[in-house]
């Protein structure tokens, strides 16, 4: 709910936040604070997905479910689980590149402090400064984040 209200906060002249998660656990999260966001005040839209290979994100297509046009002039969040380097959110984001969005925000359940890409994260639920060995889990269902747990 944080994470909900501070969005809200930098984006109350919005009539509509346009929410993008990212394939699996991102996805969930985009979800749960597309409703957080929605009991707050109306206004949040769960566009889409984005899905690439987290490994390996040039080995094969990046796509969104959305139709791109339907961003143009709009405000975007996209959302994930955990952010460690930066590569994934930074090549999701690259599906936007010619998409003429009003402006583009990420959000991030748990952020960690190993940024080899040039990305920052807006909502941050949780910063953990960790180990390159240690990882951090998500465990989530169709419907919400059941637990985050560092290894």
């Amino acid at each position: 709910m944080r994470l909900a209200y501070q969005i809200w906060e930098d984006h109350h002249e919005e009539e509509v936040i346009h929410v993008l998660g990212i394939s699996k656990a991102g996805a969930t999260l985009a979800k749960e604070l597309c409703d957080a966001l929605n009991s707050i005040r109306d206004g949040a839209k769960l566009s889409g997905f984005i899905t690439l290979n987290k490994a390996n994100p040039l080995a094969s297509s990046i796509y969104s479910s959305c139709d791109l046009s339907d961003l143009e002039h709009q405000s975007v969040l996209c959302v994930d689980d955990v952010s460690n380097s930066g590569k994934t959110l930074f090549y999701a984001l690259s599906i936007l590149h010619g998409t003429p969005v009003k402006s583009i925000r990420t959000a991030v359940l748990v952020e960690r402090r190993h940024k080899r890409f040039p990305i920052h994260s807006d909502y941050v639920g949780l910063s953990l400064n960790t180990t390159i060995r240690e990882h951090i889990e998500v465990e989530c269902s169709e419907e919400e984040v059941q637990s985050v747990w560092l290894q």
